[in-house]
C-alpha cells in the first residue's frame, strides 16, 4: 500500500505535466495562428497595387513564349509588384496564361488583377515614330537642334521657316496669343517662348507646320486660361511671356521663380534694370558661367544691363510653372539676389536674397570661389 503522501505527490506532478502540455500547445497553435496571420497578410498585400497614388508608368517588355515566373520577376524588377513568387502562384492558382508578349505600359498603381488584366487583353503601346522631349528653358537654337535630329529634318528647313516673315504673320493672324510685336526689330526668333516644353509624339509622315502648330497649342491654352490675369498686370502676353523666360532661366524651384519674379517686380518699379545674366547670354549667344565687361556692353534689346524693363522678347521656353511664378510674385523687400552653385544637399543651387546691395556684395565675393571651383570641375 502506497503512502498518501506519495499519491499526492503523482497527482501534483500529473496536474504540472497537463499545464505544461497545455502551455506548449496553447504556444504551438499561437505560433500557427500567427503563422497564419502574418502569411495571409503577406499575401493580401502581396496582391494590392505597390503604389495606389503613383501617376508613374514603366515600359515593360513581355517576349514571346515567356511563362509567369519570368513575367513575375520582370514587374517585381520593375517596382509594380511587391513579390515575384506570390505573382507566380496567383497567376496558377487561377489558372491565368495567357499573357500576350508585347511593350506595355504599366504602372504601380495596379493592382495584380488589373496587371494581369492588361497582359492578358494585350493592350500594347503604340510607340510613335517621333518622341520630341523639349526641356523647360531651352532656347529656340536647341529647339531646333533637337528637333531636326529627332524628326529627320534639315536643321536650315527649320530655321528658314521659323524665320519666314510670310508664314510668321499667317500665324500672328491665326493665334490670338501672338502679335505684331513678335516681328519688332531686334527681336531674334519671333516664335521664342511660344513653343512650349513638353514631351511630343508624332507619326510618320507629319509636317514641319503640323508639329509647330502643336507646340504652340499649350501656350495658347495657358494664355486662354491666364488672360485675365495678364490683363490686370498692365501687360500684354508678349511681355509677360518675356518676363516669365528670365524667370525661367533664373530659377529651377517654384519658391525660388515667385521670389526672383518678386525681386524682378521691385526692381521695375523703383526704375531699376532687371540686371539678368541669362539676358545677356541670349544677347551674345553664348554661355557662361561669369559675365564679362564686354558681354554686358553687348548692345541687343536683350540685355537688361544696358536696357531697362523687360527684355524684347522671350529668351527661352516658358513653363507653366515660371508663368504663373510671374503672374503670382512674391510681396518681397528683396531687390537682390545670388545663386550659389549646386552641391550637396542643393543639387539645383542655393539662391541667397538681400535687401541692401551691400549684403548682396557681400554673398558675391563669398561664393564667387565656388563656381570658379564648379567650372573647373566641369571642364576637367
Amino acid at each position: 500500500m502506497n503512502h498518501p503522501s506519495m499519491f499526492d505527490e503523482k497527482r501534483a506532478r500529473n496536474r504540472i505535466v497537463r499545464r505544461i502540455t497545455v502551455i506548449i500547445l496553447a504556444v504551438f497553435l499561437l505560433v500557427i495562428a500567427t503563422g497564419a496571420a502574418v502569411s495571409y497578410a503577406f499575401v493580401k498585400r502581396s496582391l494590392e497595387p505597390v503604389d495606389p497614388s503613383s501617376s508613374e508608368t514603366v515600359e515593360v517588355e513581355v517576349p514571346l513564349g515567356a511563362g509567369s515566373g519570368y513575367i513575375g520577376e520582370l514587374l517585381e524588377e520593375n517596382g509594380l509588384v511587391r513579390n515575384s513568387t506570390i505573382f507566380r502562384f496567383y497567376t496558377r492558382f487561377k489558372n491565368e496564361s495567357s499573357f500576350q508578349a508585347g511593350t506595355y505600359t504599366l504602372s504601380p498603381s495596379q493592382s495584380l488583377d488589373e496587371l494581369i488584366a492588361t497582359l492578358k487583353t494585350g493592350k500594347v503601346i503604340v510607340v510613335p515614330d517621333i518622341k520630341l522631349v523639349i526641356p523647360e528653358g531651352f532656347t529656340i537654337d536647341q529647339v531646333i537642334a533637337r528637333l531636326a535630329k529627332q524628326a529627320d529634318i534639315p536643321k536650315e528647313e527649320i530655321s528658314d521657316q521659323l524665320s519666314d516673315e510670310e508664314y510668321i504673320r499667317s500665324l500672328v493672324n491665326e493665334h490670338e496669343m501672338l502679335t505684331d510685336e513678335v516681328l519688332a526689330d531686334g527681336i531674334y526668333h519671333p516664335l521664342e517662348g511660344y513653343l512650349f516644353p513638353a514631351t511630343y509624339e508624332f507619326d510618320k509622315g507629319v509636317t514641319l507646320t503640323q508639329i509647330i502648330d502643336e507646340m504652340l497649342k499649350p501656350t495658347e491654352q495657358l494664355y486662354l486660361e491666364y488672360g485675365d490675369a495678364v490683363k490686370a498686370s498692365g501687360r500684354t502676353f508678349h511681355e509677360t511671356l518675356s518676363l516669365a523666360s528670365v524667370v525661367e532661366k533664373e530659377a529651377v524651384s517654384t519658391e525660388d521663380r515667385q521670389e526672383i519674379a518678386g525681386v524682378f517686380e521691385n526692381r521695375l518699379a523703383d526704375g531699376m534694370k532687371l540686371q539678368s545674366d541669362p539676358t545677356v547670354w541670349y544677347g551674345t549667344g553664348e554661355t557662361s558661367i561669369f559675365t564679362s565687361f564686354n558681354d554686358l556692353e553687348n548692345d541687343s534689346l536683350y540685355n537688361t544691363y544696358r536696357y531697362e524693363g523687360i527684355p524684347i522678347g522671350p529668351i527661352a521656353s516658358v513653363s507653366r510653372d515660371a508663368l504663373v511664378a510671374t503672374l503670382n510674385p512674391n510681396d518681397t523687400d528683396n531687390v537682390y539676389f545670388y545663386a550659389r552653385p549646386p552641391r550637396e544637399g542643393f543639387p539645383n543651387g542655393e539662391v541667397l536674397f538681400e535687401v541692401e546691395y551691400e549684403a548682396h556684395q557681400q554673398n558675391v565675393n563669398k561664393y564667387r570661389s565656388e563656381w570658379e571651383a564648379f567650372e573647373e570641375a566641369n571642364n576637367n
